[in-house]
């Protein structure tokens, strides 16, 4: 297919790798840092910026050993053929999950905030429909349209930073109270929300740039997700009281944003959501992407006629949590995969590679 030789700049990483960090936990995340970091969860959000890093360097090197190779590629190359294509198949299945799960919730949002009687297939299949034209295009265009839509996030900052004239700065004091064990439980619910940034590990021989200046820009990428994130957690903070207010709003974002109204616009909230919808169509077009990319890696073939089957995958998956609960279940067992596929078998991986001095034939740049 095209789009599987289309070469996408630095700068279009950059974009591509934002998009990917930045999704619907955005939206909940100031509540889901707070209840265990209470008034500090601010530092736990820089924090899980911080381990952010040190894992994205982690799979910087990795890539830099197999500077043309996508995971993909590496998998079968170190571990054999049967190993590589089981575990390909998994990384798969993850991505598959950890997509419907992201539709999921931006469904969630949509019956609660604004479609409240419409059938929740429809919306999905609307969303799908949109991410498989984005995906099928190629990764040229994929890269174009990240980059198109990220002013949208300009958007929230403005609207979050008019409403911080409301704020009230005493309720992040004591800052440090909670203590270090508690920053870092709380950084992992942020940490959560921040990946995105292993996309890099099936896209970076596409990018036509040096392995440094790659680095460059995820580390770039990062540092902008970490300051967004850490700033919207920061503004609910000291917009809501933490025991009284946030620990009870599951979207506290949201509801700052319907607090205020403007001469043209009524409902802030549900012009912010229906703009919101292209930033979240980047998170699940990720997954639906990396997903076909997977299974298309197993046959030697084109993604494009994987994008459907996958998609339905997705609907399928989607429409089984109901309620918070089924959502903190997906949660739970999505916790440890996290770690598995995006930390510990990129990190075995590059140590099995120096171990037994495998490396790609390109010359490293």
């Amino acid at each position: 297919m095209k789009g599987d030789i289309n070469k996408i700049t630095n700068n279009q990483l950059i974009f591509m790798i934002i998009q990917a960090q930045i999704g619907v936990g955005i939206l909940s995340l100031p509540h889901d840092v707070a209840v265990v970091a209470k008034q500090d969860g601010w530092i736990s959000t820089l924090i899980a910026g911080l381990i952010s890093q040190a894992i994205i360097i982690i799979l910087w090197l990795l890539c830099r050993r197999f500077p043309s190779l996508s995971l993909y590629k590496i998998l079968p190359k170190l571990l054999g053929k049967i190993i590589g294509n089981i575990i390909i198949l998994f990384y798969s299945l993850y991505f598959m999950i950890t997509g419907s799960l992201v539709l999921a919730r931006y469904n969630d949002i949509i019956d609660k905030w604004i479609l409240p009687q419409t059938p929740n297939w429809v919306t999905m299949v609307l969303i799908l429909l949109t991410c498989i034209y984005i995906v099928s295009a190629g990764l040229t265009s994929i890269a174009r349209f990240y980059t198109l839509v990220s002013p949208v996030l300009l958007l929230l900052f403005i609207l979050i930073m008019y409403s911080m004239k409301d704020a009230n700065f005493l309720y992040i004091l004591p800052i440090g109270d909670q203590g270090i064990p508690t920053l870092f439980q709380g950084s992992k619910e942020a940490a959560f929300s921040m990946l995105g940034f292993e996309l890099f590990l099936f896209i970076h021989p596409h990018v036509q740039s040096s392995m440094k200046d790659k680095l460059k820009a995820m580390t770039i990428a990062n540092t902008f997700v970490t300051l967004f994130y850490t700033f919207m957690v920061f503004a609910a903070l000291v917009y809501f009281e933490t025991n009284a207010d946030i620990a009870l709003t599951p979207e506290p974002l949201l509801y700052m944003i319907k607090a205020y109204s403007f001469q043209i616009l009524e409902r802030t909230d549900l012009f912010f959501l229906s703009l919101w919808l292209m930033v979240v169509a980047t998170s699940i077009a990720n997954w639906l992407l990396l997903s076909s990319m997977g299974l298309s890696s197993l046959v030697k073939k084109s993604y494009a006629p994987f994008l459907p089957l996958v998609a339905g995958f997705y609907l399928v998956l989607a429409l089984i949590p109901d309620r918070d609960k089924d959502f903190e279940s997906f949660n739970q067992f999505l916790g440890p995969s996290h770690y598995i596929f995006i930390i510990l078998i990129p990190l075995l991986l590059l140590i099995s590679s120096i171990v037994f001095s495998k490396k790609d034939e390109v010359e490293e740049t």
